[in-house]
């Protein structure tokens, strides 16, 4: 596969210097004494993880951006076709979530309300949690009211969107996948067929390590059972197995080679247990075809999450009008199969309606 000259500045400079400052802000004591870590990471008084942050919020926010002004589908080779209201949409809020959320809220508005110093913090602690939000639903109540409660209800409605629509991972993973070359990642990289689809049980694995993993830290077992390494221990696999080794350098690393929804399909414990809820509670989120539909199989190849989007919409290039939702498919809710269709074979029905309708 011929790589263009922005895919390769990506390749070179973007995922090492990412996965750097990742290393560093994630295990600073890989890389120097306890002492030293202020001093020798610290640039001009800002944590690496603020650094690390803005990287990651400038690529995300800038391809966004860039995306809903054109006036342009993402998907697809015909330039021609405008954006649709969904896809605007969707990057408004892949924009808004990422440098509010994500950015904003979380390093610029402690310095604005309590009138300290921006570039002087540091004696701000080093930053250890690990990017996987299911456990922190049994560390507080808010977490809990999120994981647990949030969460679950914006399936019922709305299916995983929250991950195509608000989620930090997957904004990186749905600004990339719109790229050219990223795109062509998603089109010829991401796993399909059988063997990927069983593969996806990984991600329950997870889950379950996830749930053991906050009931743990939600009843302090270690004591309980006079076990003191016990927290070590699986705090240690969580940050290196899940968030380190899967999380970042396969789930980010591995989007020239596997797609760029690896982690979302195969790791995430967040997306396992939406997942899970939209199989048990059959929710009100649906995608389904028509009989407009050609057989022309642009919306299985445009599919990051590996679905075989055709298979729902025909046979033999006749149309069959089924349908894929949680209960059958990991889908996210991107609606690249929806735009990329010439003849709108498909759409998501309408929530808590019965017909489908074109968004």
């Amino acid at each position: 596969m011929d790589r263009s000259l922005s895919e390769k500045i990506f390749l070179l400079f973007f995922f090492p210097i990412v996965i750097a400052f990742y290393l560093i802000y994630k295990y600073p004591l890989w890389f120097t004494a306890e002492e030293l870590v202020v001093p020798t990471f610290y640039w001009l008084g800002k944590s690496t993880s603020f650094w690390y942050s803005s990287l990651y919020t400038l690529v995300v926010c800038s391809i966004a951006l860039k995306t809903f002004t054109s006036g342009k589908t993402p998907y697809g080779k015909n330039k021609k076709k405008g954006i649709s209201n969904y896809q605007k949409w969707k990057f408004i809020s892949i924009f808004a979530s990422q440098l509010f959320f994500f950015y904003l809220i979380p390093y610029i508005l402690p310095y604005l309300l309590k009138g300290g110093e921006f570039f002087n913090d540091q004696y701000a602690p080093v930053n250890k949690n690990a990017y996987v939000y299911f456990y922190n639903g049994f560390t507080s109540l808010g977490g809990a009211i999120y994981i647990f409660v949030v969460v679950p209800l914006s399936v019922w409605f709305f299916g995983k969107r929250y991950c195509s629509w608000f989620c930090a991972c997957g904004n990186l993973a749905e600004t990339i996948g719109v790229t050219k070359w990223g795109n062509r990642w998603v089109t010829g990289r991401t796993p399909r067929g059988t063997g990927p689809q069983k593969l996806e049980i990984i991600q329950y694995i997870f889950l379950l390590f996830a749930t053991i993993f906050g009931v743990i830290l939600l009843l302090d077992l270690w004591q309980i059972i006079s076990a003191p390494s016990l927290i070590v221990g699986t705090r240690a696999i969580q940050d290196l197995v899940v968030d380190l080794i899967f999380g970042a350098l396969i789930g980010v690393g591995a989007y020239p080679l596997l797609g760029t929804r690896i982690w979302c399909r195969y790791g995430c414990p967040l997306a396992a247990g939406m997942r899970l809820f939209g199989k048990l509670t059959k929710g009100h989120f649906k995608v389904v075809a028509n009989d407009k539909c050609k057989g022309l199989n642009l919306c299985t190849a445009q599919c990051p999450m590996g679905i075989d989007v055709a298979s729902f919409a025909h046979k033999d290039k006749k149309p069959i009008m089924g349908s894929f939702s949680l209960e059958n498919s990991p889908c996210i809710g991107c609606g690249g199969c929806i735009d990329i269709c010439p003849v709108q074979g498909i759409s998501f029905q309408k929530i808590l309606k019965g017909d489908p309708a074109n968004k």
